[in-house]
């Protein structure tokens, strides 16, 4: 309806393309979520925040907003914008399946490629799992967007642009807070202003910054303690502080990941 062609893979993934233009500005997000499908599901409002509900039990379910709140920010650009691109990635939350199978031809004439799939409100991911995402021009250009929005650049986790990146993805790229919190959690919720702050940053992006910002990911380098130098028990001590202290049921690593 708004004048948008797509194509599908064969293995779900989703491209989408409107206007013409000799560089376009792109999005992407994945469509899968952690959460069980609920039959009985309602969503809540309170204040700024919605948070779900399983009505047949009367228990917290995530909304989903990983990464749905991507899905909704990619398909407003597509609405909003003139001319852009996007791409919809199936099963990233069991391992970026959808990305890794990706037609990067789908990019050769992107300036960037954006993704909002960060808990939170105010990181700028330029490194995701050790690969570098983004050139120092590009981030040069958006420096100034951010500290006027309230976000600032940082390192995260895996998700969809680590992966494109690691792939061969010849331009810049960024994962972006976008207002979704307690990911992977019955109790996830998502802000409102946090969203819409969110899509306000893409949208300025992809309106004023209109180079192409081309970059190749260095080959993510690995490091490896000497085993040699630890006992069995001081190896077991060492791992049982560390999860007691850093993995605890209130922030394990699931909750704090950016799949």
């Amino acid at each position: 309806r708004i004048g948008v062609s797509y194509t599908t893979d064969a293995i779900g993934n989703i491209y989408a393309t409107k206007g013409k233009a000799k560089n376009y500005p792109c999005a992407v997000a994945h469509m899968d979520t952690v959460h069980d499908i609920c039959d009985n599901f309602e969503l809540i409002e309170f204040g700024d925040c919605i948070s779900g509900v399983d009505m047949a039990n009367m228990k917290p379910h995530g909304i989903g907003g990983d990464d749905k709140v991507g899905v909704y920010c990619a398909l407003r650009l597509l609405s909003d914008l003139s001319f852009c691109k996007a791409a919809f990635f199936v099963s990233e939350e069991v391992g970026c399946v959808g990305s890794a199978a990706a037609d990067l031809e789908f990019f050769d004439n992107c300036r960037f490629v954006l993704q909002a799939d960060r808990k939170g409100n105010k990181d700028f991911i330029t490194n995701a799992g050790g690969v570098e995402l983004s050139s120092k021009g590009f981030q040069k250009v958006v420096k100034q967007i951010l500290k006027g929005m309230g976000y600032s650049f940082t390192s995260g986790l895996m998700t969809d642009v680590m992966q494109l990146k690691e792939d061969g993805l010849k331009v810049s790229a960024a994962n972006i807070s976008c207002g979704y919190h307690r990911p992977h959690t019955n109790d996830e919720y998502c802000s409102i202003t946090d969203v819409a702050r969110c899509y306000e940053l893409m949208n300025t992006i992809c309106r004023t910054c209109t180079q192409t910002y081309k970059h190749i990911a260095p080959a993510r380098s690995y490091t490896y303690p000497d085993y040699n130098k630890y006992s069995t028990a001081s190896i077991g001590t060492s791992y049982k502080s560390n999860w007691d202290g850093k993995y605890t049921k209130n922030t394990d690593w699931w909750n704090e990941c950016d799949c």
